[in-house]
């Protein structure tokens, strides 16, 4: 199935209509005949959509979706209310996700279904996975910014001039053309109102899909601003990604309200999407971070390894890793504290990243421990910076927190380093797993020779 969908409506003849219209459509449908009735199904069938029918016997549309939005997990619910006249102000006001008409046709009903089932499915991957590109709505500004684009500016002033005063975020006037000039540069507002026709018949939509398909604005939200007479056009803007459709005619009181509502409610979607993204990204670098240093830690570094020996391999390069551990730090907390060691661990964490080259990955093994992973470093370049981070270490001593008895403290590392060639075949007989092994038995002898030394990893240290 599709999707879960709660049906209700106060005549069961437009109950069983609607659950064959979304039953053709392979969606799983319940019903309900009263306002009651629906907020005990919605808690026990966990619909991820409702559509309410205008003919309620106890409660009108928007008292359902106000008594739904405050229902334990309803806050998120998509709410399709069919409504018209005042009802549809007040629906917007309860929190309605969209409006229907009663005589909606299937193709406009279900593009309305899909797109709000993509945005709820779109929020749970955000949640779920995370997304590797950075977010770049309004989360943090305090009044967006909308940018409508029309076929002549004084339609787009019009549009502009009837709504402010009755919304809560700046507008913008463009023409299609520094749209998308002021997007690739980054500029991009946190909702686009298009109109559907500009040059030629249908030039909004694709523009609509032009901006979609570009990282920087396609987390944008998006409406389309259709004539009466194009209206079959609905469902193609819809599904081409638009959050909502407006009729173009916004200049009587009703339909300006209407609209300001509307567009509220899809800068509300895009703060939502927006404040789930930023929310899992944290999480995400949280995971991946050492808390104290700031390093990446190994739930990173070992698989980032992988994809840099493989790059190496498929290109034919080198690749240098090299393990390093700071000498006798046991000591350190026993002597001295763990405050001692916590402070030693962040300064010198500090000073290697300062003494490597951009394209290096530093990260935080465990313990003492520290991986450093050197894309296109050959055997002499790998050993120099190994010995500048050594002496970026030994030549200062790390100062203490004032709870400490000694004011600070000398210290030194020892490194083990292995190389691999791609460019000579030196890779086949390895993985990462057998670079980074030979690593450490060259850390293990830069132990036994002494400490605060560098080894280069050789056949008989591997063997």
């Amino acid at each position: 199935m599709a999707g879960r969908i709660l049906v209700v409506d106060g005549v069961p003849t437009n109950r069983i209509t609607m659950k064959v219209r979304l039953t053709s459509a392979c969606y799983e449908v319940s019903a309900a005949g009263s306002g009651a009735e629906a907020l005990r199904t919605a808690a026990l069938a966990h619909p991820q959509i409702v559509l309410i029918g205008a003919s309620l016997p106890d409660m009108t549309g928007a008292e359902l979706c106000a008594a739904l939005r405050a229902a334990p997990g309803g806050a998120d619910l998509p709410v399709l209310v069919q409504a018209h006249g005042a009802d549809r102000i007040a629906a917007l006001r309860a929190g309605a996700s969209a409006l229907i008409d009663a005589f909606s046709d299937d193709l406009t009903l279900l593009a309305r279904i899909r797109g709000l089932m993509r945005h709820d499915g779109m929020l749970d991957h955000i949640h779920q996975t995370g997304l590797a590109e950075d977010s770049r709505g309004f989360l943090h500004d305090p009044r967006p910014r909308a940018l409508f684009v029309a076929d002549q500016p004084a339609t787009a002033l019009g549009w502009r001039h009837a709504l402010q005063g009755r919304v809560n975020f700046a507008i913008g006037v463009s023409d299609p053309e520094r749209a998308l000039a002021e997007a690739a540069r980054g500029r991009v507002p946190a909702l686009y109102v298009i109109a559907a026709d500009i040059h030629q018949p249908g030039d909004g939509l694709r523009l609509l899909s032009e901006l979609r398909s570009r990282p920087l604005s396609r987390d944008a939200g998006f409406v389309i601003v259709l004539r009466p007479e194009r209206a079959e056009m609905t469902a193609v803007a819809l599904d081409l990604g638009a959050g909502d459709v407006l009729p173009a005619d916004l200049t009587t009181q009703t339909g300006a309200t209407e609209a300001a509502f509307r567009l509220e409610s899809q800068l509300a979607r895009k703060q939502e999407a927006d404040r789930r993204r930023e929310e899992t990204q944290r999480n995400v670098q949280l995971a991946m971070t050492d808390p104290l240093t700031g390093l990446h830690n190994r739930r990173f570094a070992l698989p980032r390894l992988a994809e840099l020996f493989d790059e190496a391999e498929r290109e034919g390069g080198r690749l240098a890793v090299m393990v390093l551990d700071l000498d006798r730090f046991k000591q350190v907390n026993d002597v001295h504290g763990h405050a001692a060691g916590d402070a030693v661990l962040a300064t010198i964490s500090r000073r290697l990243a300062a003494s490597l080259p951009d394209s290096a990955l530093l990260a935080r093994l465990g313990g003492e421990e520290f991986l450093v992973v050197l894309p296109g470093c050959q055997a002499r370049d790998a050993r120099l910076i190994a010995e500048s981070l050594r002496r970026s270490v030994m030549d200062r001593p790390v100062p203490l927190p004032p709870e400490c008895a000694a004011p600070e403290l000398s210290v030194t590392i020892s490194a083990g380093i292995a190389l691999a060639d791609g460019a000579q075949g030196g890779m086949r007989r390895l993985d990462p797993e057998l670079l980074l092994a030979r690593a450490d038995r060259a850390l293990l002898t830069a132990k036994s020779s002494g400490r605060n030394r560098i080894v280069l990893a050789t056949p008989a240290i591997a063997a």
